[in-house]
């Protein structure tokens, strides 16, 4: 029998708690000797790859990426970093090595056989997917079918009813890249730094534990992640991560010309903030000539009495990026970008904080948008480290349990119920962990 039971069918709560709980404490054991083990779900570990050591939000340059072909198709090929393409090749090689030398049996289906199964997914075309689902939704949605089209008729209308929508969302509802890019939408496969090389259904216990945890090549292939400078997901284990500037990834990374992790990041990474501005643009304007497309007319209907009423058909006129620039004030495109963050992030800023954002905005001469973005951009990542699920989080709370453990004669309980739950169970929007 299986010794961890989770499932995605599992149907009761608690058993699914006390499975996944059961996973993460017992599945690779003396966890803490083995480094190259990395929890991806929990703390700042969760954005691993699409963050800086500043916690700026980062996507891969197109032009560090670097092929890499499957033994099995040669039509299937995969992209990563450079650097992280060299190290995984030599582990691929290493393995190889092992099959053939007979220090790892030949039959197993992941180890034997080294090939990816996913590896980078180019975060643009992800991101533009989402965003053509949510203005779907607010247009056919929220305009049409709540009948709020009848108070949509300028650009202006489009871009305010667009908050007011955003404000009516239950959830954590990214909007602009930065955000989608940090947010659950987005993975760590946008990093261009992982690699799956098992191609198992995530969140299936029984089957990691049969096919990769038990298999006699585990703890070889751990060994050769680690000197080549990976990670190994501790929960999802055939998922390797480049190991930024370990001692294991050096020397791939000195091949390509990096030598520090602010190189890495700087040469082989883009902010996300240098690009909000223009796409925000483009996507408002694109969707309000989508909206025009299907509902060019509405027929507006008043009461000029209790007994008369008048109607009149009112035109919806498309509009263009350049008419949509020169009418609306680069202060209010700014002000506007600033409050969907502000949305985004759950209101982090606060009353205070935020209106003296967009007075520096609309007060300050010769306005730059690439300057006013990073102070924006600059403003909420100071935020970041004060929010629910980060590191500082669980290190406060640590800190106040041992306080009341100390002030308490009951305070002691048993293990599962003094265990650090809550990075393992959904957290609000807005932190580092969980929607973040």
């Amino acid at each position: 029998m299986a010794n961890f039971n989770a499932s995605n069918t599992t149907e009761s709560a608690w058993r699914l708690f006390y499975e996944r709980w059961n996973y993460r404490q017992e599945s690779i054991p003396s966890i803490k000797s083995k480094p190259q083990v990395r929890d991806f779900s929990f703390a700042e570990d969760v954005l691993y790859g699409r963050v800086d050591t500043r916690l700026n939000t980062v996507y891969p340059k197109e032009e560090r990426m670097k092929v890499i072909s499957s033994d099995s198709n040669v039509e299937n090929s995969f992209r990563l970093l450079d650097f992280a393409a060299d190290a995984f090749e030599k582990v691929k090689s290493a393995m190889a090595s092992a099959r053939d030398n007979g220090t790892i049996p030949s039959n197993s289906v992941i180890f034997s056989n080294f090939n990816i199964k996913k590896a980078y997914e180019d975060p643009a075309d992800l991101y533009n997917n989402y965003m053509n689902t949510l203005m779907d939704k607010y247009i056919f949605e929220y305009l049409s079918d709540q009948n709020n089209k009848k108070n949509v008729f300028k650009f202006v209308d489009f871009l305010n009813h667009f908050l007011i929508f955003l404000k009516k969302q239950k959830k954590h509802t990214p909007v602009t890249f930065t955000s989608w890019q940090r947010s659950k939408t987005s993975s760590i496969f946008s990093s261009g730094i992982a690699i799956d090389i098992g191609g198992l259904e995530f969140g299936e216990d029984p089957i990691t534990e049969e096919r990769v945890l038990k298999n006699p090549c585990f703890n070889y292939y751990l060994n050769v992640c680690k000197q080549n400078g990976f990670l190994v997901s501790h929960l999802s284990p055939t998922l390797m991560v480049a190991d930024i500037l370990s001692p294991g990834l050096e020397p791939y990374a000195n091949q390509n010309g990096l030598y520090t992790t602010e190189s890495i990041f700087a040469r082989c990474y883009n902010y996300t903030y240098t690009i909000d501005y223009e796409i925000l643009q483009n996507k408002l304007v694109d969707n309000y000539n989508l909206f025009v497309g299907n509902y060019p007319i509405e027929r507006v209907v008043s009461s000029k009495c209790m007994k008369t009423t008048t109607s009149k058909i009112i035109e919806r006129t498309p509009v263009s990026l350049h008419g949509a620039q020169q009418d609306i004030p680069v202060s209010s495109w700014l002000a506007m970008y600033a409050n969907i963050r502000n949305i985004e992030e759950g209101f982090a800023l606060g009353n205070k904080m935020y209106n003296k954002l967009i007075k520096q905005i609309k007060t300050t001469k010769n306005l730059d948008s690439v300057q006013s973005m990073r102070y924006i951009n600059d403003t909420f990542r100071e935020t970041y480290k004060r929010k629910y699920g980060g590191l500082n989080y669980f290190i406060k709370r640590d800190q106040r349990k041992q306080q009341q453990r100390g002030s308490s004669p009951h305070a002691a309980s048993s293990d599962l119920d003094s265990a650090d739950t809550t990075a393992y169970t959904s957290s609000p929007s807005g932190g580092s962990s969980g929607d973040y």
